[in-house]
This record gives structure tokens, C-alpha cells and sequence, in this order.
């Protein structure tokens, strides 16, 4: 019995308490309110005088009058501030777009530029690839020109309505087109490099080169002449290359023995070789009996004897001579063109 009544007067000295600290709150904020009101109320006189004095204005606002104008003014002043600020703001970005557009802008120009300077050099190149092809017989490029890709010395046809395409739609469309021409050009390329291989291997079999190893001086060359001894006119049927007796005399090319002899009024020591193709060389005036014999296999290169002047002759030298069949060439060209 006792602890309730202990409690109960607890419970009533709590609720006593929070009562007056609510009392406290309501005078406390009550005084707040009255003082705003009572400083509001307060009247203000606002004069304005005309530099002539003639008329004087007076206004004359409470403070809480006052402070409300402030505020919407300064709400006013804030929003237009805030408003330039995001304005300006944006500004600077359209401006920074429109620089960044500007220089793509100009990008642009610049690639589609280049890549007309590239087609135009590609049909260049494309119509010196087709006049290069045609000039060689392969049935291999013969396919290759009947290719829609290379049916125009001028380029590739346009194999693209570029009616419905946009720009970026176009370039690409050209730009695989080009790459189709290159991707055919590789395989004309490949085809001709073979090709190139092939002629190596005949011209490596041909009597192209010197057939005297080392220095020497060209003391007559190929055609009519004074002949040296008889003082006539007469036709030179080869390639006179002087230099010391002994000098070695080299075979142009890969071939067979055909003949040796000695010919006392002409020739001297000689010897003839044949070669692929139909062609043959002379080799005459040795110093003495050459080195190999009729059927003998000779390589390019090889030592077949050593300059000397036997038979008609006025000094140590080789007399060269190119054959094709029974036709007579100018050795030159296949000294020269070595």
C-alpha cells in the first residue's frame, strides 16, 4: 500500500514538472511572438526629396511591411542571379559544343579529302595494275581482269546505289569497295610475282653477262667496220674485250659444249656453247686450247679457257658472239644488261 502511494505521488510531481516546463516554453515563445509583433508594428518614415525641393514623399511602413518587401526582393534578386548564373553556364556549354562540333566539322573535310585523294590515286594505280596485267599472258590474270572489280582500267564500277545512304553510309560504302580492290589486287600481285619468278629463272638460263672475268676494253664493237687487217669494209660479227693474256674467259650461261676448233685464218682457238631458247655463244682467239670439251655441261660463271690473240688477230683479246638460232644479236645488250 505503501509503494502505490509512493509512485502516485512520484507521477504527480512529473506531470507537476513537465506542466511548468511547458508553461516556461509557452511564456518564452509568447514573449518571442510579442516582441516580433511589437517590433513589426513599429512605424517607419521613408523621405524622399526632388533636387528641387519642392515636394517632399514620405512613406511610411511598419518593419514587418518592411522585412516582407526585403525578403521578395531579395527572393527576386536571388532567382535572377541564380537564373544568370545557370544561363551563363549553359551558354559556355552550347559554346564548347559548338567548338567541338566546329573542329569535327572540320576533321571531317579534312578525311573526306584524304579519302578522295586515295581513290583517285587508288584508279590510277588500278588502271597501271590492269594495263600491267594485260600485257602479261596468264590465264590466272586473265580471271582476275574478267572480275567485276577490274572490268574499268578506271576504277571499280559503282556496285552501290548510294541514292538511300547517308554520308557516313557512303564512305564506308567506298572505303569496303576499296578494300575489295586491294584484296584483288594482292591476288593480281601474287600472280605476277610468280610470274616475275618464272622470267628469273629464263633469264638466268640466257647469256646475259661478261664473259671476260675481271677489267677489260672494249677495242671493236658489233657491226660494220675497217676491218684491223685487210683494211676493208666488213661486217663485225661480235664483241671485241682486250685485256692481259691469261685473263679467264667465263660461259654467259648454263649450257652444252657444242664445239672446239682451231680456225688459224679466223677464229684461233674457239669454242662454241649452246644454250636454252635457241641461243648459242662464241668465244675465239684463246690463248690455247680451251679447257673443256664438245658435250661438256658448263654452269654460268664457269672457266672455260684464258684470252690470248691465235688466228687472225692484231692483240690479246676475246671475240664474243650472241646467236639466237641462226640469227646474229649484238652482244652488248647482254653484256650491258647484266
Amino acid at each position: 500500500m505503501n509503494r502505490t502511494n509512493n509512485f502516485k505521488k512520484v507521477e504527480k510531481s512529473v506531470f507537476v514538472y513537465i506542466v511548468n516546463v511547458l508553461s516556461l516554453i509557452k511564456k518564452f515563445l509568447s514573449s518571442i511572438v510579442g516582441f516580433f509583433i511589437n517590433s513589426g508594428s513599429q512605424k517607419i518614415t521613408i523621405m524622399m526629396i526632388p533636387h528641387n525641393e519642392k515636394r517632399v514623399f514620405n512613406f511610411k511602413l511598419n518593419v514587418f511591411a518592411l522585412f516582407i518587401i526585403f525578403l521578395f526582393t531579395s527572393s527576386g534578386l536571388g532567382i535572377i542571379l541564380f537564373l544568370t548564373v545557370a544561363n551563363f553556364n549553359t551558354s559556355l556549354k552550347y559554346k564548347d559544343a559548338s567548338i567541338k562540333t566546329q573542329i569535327n566539322e572540320k576533321r571531317s573535310r579534312e578525311y573526306e579529302e584524304l579519302l578522295n585523294e586515295i581513290l583517285d590515286n587508288h584508279n590510277i594505280f588500278k588502271g597501271k595494275l590492269n594495263v600491267l596485267m594485260s600485257k602479261l599472258s596468264s590465264n590466272s590474270l586473265q580471271n582476275i581482269m574478267d572480275d567485276e572489280y577490274f572490268k574499268n582500267q578506271g576504277g571499280a564500277p559503282n556496285l552501290v546505289d548510294f541514292s538511300g545512304l547517308d554520308e557516313f553510309e557512303r564512305e564506308r560504302a567506298e572505303v569496303d569497295r576499296l578494300l575489295g580492290d586491294y584484296r584483288k589486287s594482292i591476288i593480281a600481285f601474287s600472280e605476277i610475282n610468280k610470274m616475275a619468278d618464272n622470267y628469273n629463272k629464263i633469264l638466268k638460263d640466257m647469256p646475259y653477262g661478261c664473259p671476260v672475268k675481271g677489267f677489260y676494253t672494249i677495242t671493236s664493237t658489233f657491226g660494220f667496220r675497217i676491218h684491223p687487217i685487210h683494211k676493208v669494209l666488213d661486217m663485225h660479227t661480235g664483241l671485241d674485250m682486250a685485256y692481259q693474256a691469261g685473263t679467264p674467259i667465263v660461259s654467259t650461261a648454263p649450257g652444252i659444249v657444242d664445239k672446239v676448233d682451231f680456225d688459224a685464218g679466223g677464229y684461233g682457238w674457239y669454242i662454241k656453247i649452246s644454250h636454252t631458247k635457241g641461243f648459242s655463244t662464241l668465244y675465239a682467239h684463246m690463248r690455247s686450247q680451251p679447257i673443256v670439251s664438245p658435250g661438256d655441261k658448263v654452269k654460268k660463271g664457269q672457266i672455260i679457257g684464258y684470252m690470248g690473240s691465235t688466228g687472225s688477230s692484231t692483240g690479246t683479246h676475246v671475240h664474243y658472239e650472241v646467236k639466237l638460232g641462226n640469227v646474229l644479236l649484238d652482244p652488248w645488250q647482254f653484256v650491258s644488261n647484266n
